[in-house]
């Protein structure tokens, strides 16, 4: 049974999930989409290959581009054409919004670079969970920092001037 079988989606707080919900079931494996629940529930993941590197990076640009006008960021890892992705809301915790819509949008930005689709489900899940192993590994050495607003205070040491 797969994790995407058994897991529930988890929303984060201040999610409407009466909007989310078919949204977020259009794009599971299980109902004919690509993404699959982590088994906490509180995001998407999936793998991405294309025909060459520059298309990988061509794919990770045009999604990045998104981010930065979402306000948003994956957690992912890239090796040679293949990018694994996965989309969660750190604070607060689990999916929100933007998760969907950003996996939606990487749908469409995939399509549009030329993913591989057949190849890449013949090679099965080894390669995905090394790429998810490593994403997962490099987001947990991240710490909250990169959700966390940055204090507006003054560092230590320095002086306030007025005009």
């Amino acid at each position: 049974m797969s994790t995407a079988a058994t897991a529930q989606a988890k929303f984060s707080a201040g999610s409407d999930e009466v909007v989310l919900k078919p949204k977020l079931q259009s794009l599971l494996a299980e109902t004919g989409g690509r993404w699959n629940l982590i088994s906490s529930g509180e995001g998407l993941e999936r793998s991405f290959k294309f025909k060459t590197f520059a298309k990988t990076w061509d794919f990770m640009t045009a999604v990045s581009l998104q981010c930065k006008l979402k306000n948003h960021h994956p957690e992912w890892s890239n090796v040679y054409n293949v990018t694994f992705i996965r989309w969660t809301t750190h604070s607060p915790k689990g999916l929100s919004t933007q998760d969907v819509e950003l996996a939606a949008i990487c749908d469409g930005l995939a399509r549009d670079f030329g993913e591989i689709v057949e190849e890449q489900q013949q090679q099965g899940g080894e390669q995905s969970c090394a790429m998810r192993n490593l994403a997962g590994t490099v987001a947990s050495g991240a710490g909250a920092e990169c959700c966390t607003p940055k204090s507006q205070a003054p560092k230590s040491g320095a002086s306030k001037t007025s005009a």
